[in-house]
């Protein structure tokens, strides 16, 4: 059955892999993205019905798009919270504070402003899906900015979970390992850097599309309801 979704972030990496299979499965999806060019580009590729250029920092725009969703689908089934950023990539007594705060503005605030328009306007019984990483349950050395903000999203998606399960609204964090994306690159482009990381992850490569994709699929659906609170990992093992 088609259902209806929103997915922030949705021009690039997960966000992306998610938007694409979602709208191949014969879903309905609205994205964001934080530039006019890449909803264009994403939205040119045919991974989505419509979208909405939103920094979700920034609440007004956060409304906004939810609710140019809800025009053009008639209504929303399920939210998947994906937009956020990397840290600085240095040890924790180099971190820039104001950089650490835009971090947290992003991938803690922004969440806030995500989960709180999807409360507004998900149709009952209905799906929302945070992205909160691996790294909330096993940080990275030389990531404590982006540790932080992914620690304190599954802490969101769990508080939210005990708040709002009983009206019909199942809440669960989605914890992901190393996928291809924008974020990634860096990190995986580089084989001296991409073969360490395989040395950490028990399966021995990294996440696939298709794996992210049916995974947010089945998250976002209706036989996940009673998942509501979970933390869900898809990283190859790298969590144990």
């Amino acid at each position: 059955m088609s259902r209806r979704y929103l997915i922030t972030g949705g021009t690039s990496g997960i966000g992306l892999a998610v938007a694409r299979h979602l709208h191949g499965a014969g879903h309905r999806v609205w994205i964001t993205g934080t530039s006019a060019r890449t909803v264009d580009a994403a939205l040119a590729e045919d991974v989505a019905a419509g979208g909405s250029t939103v920094d979700v920092t920034d609440r007004a725009a956060v409304d906004a798009a939810f609710d140019a969703a809800v025009a053009a689908f008639g209504g929303l089934d399920g939210v998947f919270s994906n937009a956020g950023v990397d840290g600085e990539g240095k040890g924790a007594e180099l971190l820039d504070p104001d950089a650490f705060r835009r971090v947290l503005d992003v991938n803690v605030v922004g969440g806030l402003h995500v989960a709180q328009a999807a409360h507004r306007l998900l149709a009952r019984p209905g799906s929302l899906v945070i992205n909160a990483s691996v790294n909330a349950q096993r940080p990275e050395a030389h990531f404590a900015d982006y540790n932080a903000s992914k620690a304190a999203a599954l802490a969101l998606a769990k508080t939210l979970a005990l708040e709002w399960s009983a009206e019909g609204l199942s809440v669960t964090a989605v914890c992901p390992g190393y996928f291809p994306s924008r974020m990634t690159a860096p990190y995986l482009g580089d084989p001296a850097v991409a073969q360490d990381l395989l040395g950490l992850i028990p399966a021995n490569r990294f996440g696939t599309e298709h794996e992210i994709g049916a995974l947010l699929e089945f998250l976002l659906g209706p036989d996940s309801g009673y998942m509501t609170g979970a933390a869900v990992t898809i990283d190859g093992g790298r969590n144990i």
